[in-house]
């Protein structure tokens, strides 16, 4: 029975060190998100910047599962109207800052939900954030005119 004990506690610690980064991330890190226009024609393009600052003294790193490492979200209330990207190479990536480094990433989406159809006039909110499964988000609203 001990044995059993100790083979499923191992087991268990083994999955938790491994397979959850949980206490690594968006510690002593800052995401950013800036966008060109807040205010927009339901023709125009979403344009802006997604950033991640790394504000600790130490060194991060960011492991990801696909060559996508940040995602888009276009959300009218609860409804997400687009999503982004919507294709990923499956590679492993990784992103590393040294302290007081930044990452930007730079966004030109059209103001369409996922099936292509023009965004309706109303208000919305952008979310951004890391694709390593345990980001934080940051989020603006805009209004389409």
């Amino acid at each position: 029975m001990k044995t059993k004990i100790f083979l499923f506690n191992f087991i268990l610690l083994s999955f938790l060190i491994t397979g959850c980064d949980l206490l690594e991330q968006d510690q002593g890190v800052s995401l950013g998100l800036e966008l060109e226009k807040y205010s927009l024609a339901e023709k125009d393009t979403l344009k802006g910047t997604f950033s991640v600052t790394n504000l600790s003294s130490n060194t991060v790193s960011y492991k990801f599962s696909t060559s996508c490492q940040y995602g888009l979200k276009i959300k009218s209330g609860n409804v997400i109207s687009r999503q982004y990207p919507e294709i990923c190479l499956q590679a492993l990536t990784s992103l590393t800052l040294k302290s007081g480094e930044t990452k930007l990433y730079e966004f030109n989406l059209l103001l369409v939900d996922n099936d292509y159809n023009n965004l309706t006039k109303g208000d919305y909110t952008v979310e951004a954030f890391l694709l390593n499964n345990n980001s934080s988000i940051v989020s603006k609203p805009i209004k389409i005119n």
